[in-house]
């Protein structure tokens, strides 16, 4: 009985602090789960940006190379060539896209766990209600190992 009284508190201690580790701490099945919401939130985001950067690509080889693109931005600007009559209408802003955008910035989200120690002390504290609570269920026990010679 001694024995059981000691041991028991001990595996269920170290089973509560398994358990909590196992789903709850750093590493937990919480955490990872989180951690992999956010790595496919990042690679949508990812996506969404390399996208964006084919199109402004595209865009700046039209610019660079391109004649007719790099005349009709110099007429959104106001230049014109030899020759050459522009009509400005009042209220007309123009075809071209100045809204252009590089992406947005994305806050990474840590995982919420709880700490290592905090499954340590509750696998401490549960094992330690567990000894009270087989040191108080069988009260006489001790007392009876006690006079046997345990």
């Amino acid at each position: 009985m001694k024995r059981f009284r000691i041991v028991v508190p001990i595996l269920v201690g170290t089973l509560v602090y398994s358990l909590m580790s196992f789903y709850a701490g750093p590493r937990g099945i919480r955490a990872m789960h989180q951690l992999e919401n956010e790595k496919t939130r990042l690679s949508v985001h990812l996506a969404s940006l390399n996208e964006t950067n084919t199109d402004l690509n595209s865009r700046l080889q039209n610019l660079t190379a391109d004649p007719d693109t790099i005349s009709i931005y110099a007429h959104e600007l106001g230049y014109v060539s030899e020759g050459e009559q522009l009509i400005k209408l009042a209220g007309f802003s123009g075809g071209i896209d100045r809204d252009l955008m590089a992406g947005e910035p994305i806050i990474v989200k840590k995982p919420d766990f709880l700490p290592e120690w905090i499954c340590k002390l509750l696998g401490l504290v549960t094992g330690g209600m567990t000894f009270f609570a087989i040191l108080f269920s069988f009260p006489g026990a001790y007392h009876d190992n006690r006079k046997k010679g345990f």
